[in-house]
């Protein structure tokens, strides 16, 4: 069972970065605010900081600083993102699950979409004033982005439900209850400079998540990002693994 994830989705230490730089702009771990759906999309992180205790739709879940030479490709470069989503995976990651013992690396869980992860980088005046940081961003919208959530509360620590449940029919998010749920669970990084196209994307997540199983369980769904969110940094391939 295979399927194309077309919706633009999307190492926790702090990161070597270009030396002493102004970092007044980086929005803190824990921070909550509200977007838009054109903000979410955006390079930028513009968004408005709110009390987590109040209703809101997306959580800081923490900042990684861009390495002196992936910075050297320039603002919003498609390496720049990439690897900014990579290296916020594990921060999303640990920041949601911190008493979590898992039975794959736990740098693998699939963000639900309670948290689904993204990543957004300081304005153009910012970067231009060498900031050189990107947000790891936990959204809690729906998946088109088309209606706000009314969250309360910071997802640290929360435990949530490492998977996101889908449709084989149409490949929406549906309940996990529902006995022909795919339940994607974990994630593999595709290392490869340009989106390959959909069919080399689903042969290369298969034999990643076939390197990633565990003996005693079945690889039964691969599921890979479109050319969108690729294009926002998300180069991971999803597995669903059963007994």
């Amino acid at each position: 069972m295979r399927a194309t994830f077309v919706a633009a989705v999307t190492v926790a230490v702090s990161m070597t970065g270009f030396g002493a730089v102004a970092q007044a702009a980086e929005p803190p771990a824990s921070t909550c605010f509200t977007y838009s759906a054109d903000q979410w999309v955006q390079d930028a992180f513009t968004a408005t900081a709110v009390d987590c205790a109040l209703p809101h739709n997306g959580e800081v879940l923490g900042i990684v600083q861009l390495p002196a030479d992936v910075a050297a490709a320039g603002y919003a470069a498609d390496s720049v993102k990439a690897w900014a989503f990579r290296a916020c995976q594990p921060v999303a990651v640990n920041y949601a699950w911190t008493k979590t013992k898992p039975k794959y690396p736990k740098s693998s869980y699939v963000m639900p979409r309670s948290a689904r992860l993204n990543i957004q980088l300081p304005t153009v005046d910012e970067w231009n004033a060498s900031q050189r940081w990107a947000a790891c961003l936990g959204q809690s919208r729906n998946q088109k982005l088309t209606a706000p959530a009314s969250r309360t509360g910071s997802v640290k620590g929360k435990g949530l439900k490492p998977y996101v449940c889908l449709n084989p029919r149409g490949w929406r998010g549906m309940k996990c209850s529902k006995p022909d749920a795919v339940k994607l669970t974990n994630q593999v990084w595709i290392s490869v400079a340009q989106y390959p196209g959909t069919n080399k994307m689903l042969t290369k997540t298969q034999k990643s998540c076939q390197k990633l199983r565990k003996k005693g369980w079945t690889l039964r769904t691969w599921y890979v990002p479109g050319a969108a969110a690729w294009d926002r940094g998300n180069h991971y391939g999803f597995c669903e693994f059963v007994k």
